[in-house]
């Protein structure tokens, strides 16, 4: 909530540039400028606040050796999760928030101080969502809170980019907003729970290899839907991908349960099936 939160802000800063330009005279392109330099002294300042970290903020008796995801007890719906996420992923390149921008300007004709607001608004609502999540999870589940929220994201999505004016476009993607963060806690609360704890660094790391390389295809893919079909195609494709991904994760993983929602369940267990 606290990442989002300042990603909000910077979202919002992002409009310095026609800013300065407009109360300063400052020319756009030197506002730019100095946007990308803020964005790299911020970069330095987080390596130096990590560098500050001691030790002490590792797990108990941490796993050092090496683990070879083939042989580990858990790969069989490590890779089969790794392999949904990516579809994940992939889906959610397609409409990276540099790609949204530049359609809401093309579109509606929004301009870059306008484009700030509405993203500082949705990445506020994001941070609502991660806090929502947690509630919605401790009542119907985390892989139920996953899946039952990020369809109707999907679907907003998709409504957004066939809406015919920007007020209901902004209105749409806000609402996404509301709802797309919900399955990110969830998901990494779910995805730590059902492996065992020697398992854990494994499952985080092919997960976020996988995504990683799924999230390369997606750009290129993006703008070759947008010259082929429209511009709303990669909207469609994003929102067909990521329900396609949240079926098939609920008809596979349905019957997987972490160890807290198990009754009398102990609370480091590998994955549990009814």
């Amino acid at each position: 909530m606290v990442a989002t939160s300042a990603a909000a802000c910077g979202a919002l800063l992002a409009g310095a540039p026609e800013w300065l330009a407009r109360l300063f005279g400052i020319a756009e392109l030197t506002g730019f400028r100095l946007a990308f330099g803020a964005f790299a002294a911020c970069l330095l300042v987080t390596t130096f606040l990590f560098a500050l970290l001691s030790p002490a903020v590792e797990a108990p008796r941490p796993v050092r050796r090496w683990s070879n995801p083939l042989r580990l007890p858990s790969r069989r719906p490590m890779f089969t999760l790794v392999g949904l996420f990516s579809v994940d992923a992939l889906g959610g390149a397609l409409i990276m928030q540099s790609l949204v921008a530049y359609w809401f300007n093309t579109r509606f004709g929004l301009d870059v101080g306008s484009l700030a607001v509405v993203f500082f608004v949705s990445q506020l609502l994001s941070a609502l969502s991660l806090w929502a999540a947690a509630r919605i999870a401790a009542r119907i589940g985390l892989l139920n809170t996953m899946v039952f929220t990020h369809i109707p994201a999907s679907l907003l999505l998709i409504g957004a980019a066939f809406a015919p004016t920007a007020t209901l476009a902004v209105v749409l993607w806000q609402a996404r907003s509301l709802f797309s963060m919900m399955a990110v806690p969830t998901r990494d609360s779910y995805t730590m729970a059902i492996v065992g704890p020697d398992e854990r660094v494994a499952m985080a790391s092919l997960h976020m290899v996988g995504r990683s390389v799924a999230s390369t295809v997606g750009p290129r893919l993006s703008t070759a839907l947008w010259e082929a079909v429209s511009a709303a195609a990669p909207f469609v494709a994003c929102g067909v991908l990521k329900i396609g991904y949240d079926l098939a994760l609920f008809a596979y993983f349905r019957r997987v349960r972490p160890p807290e929602e198990v009754p009398g369940a102990a609370g480091s267990v590998a994955a549990k099936r009814e």
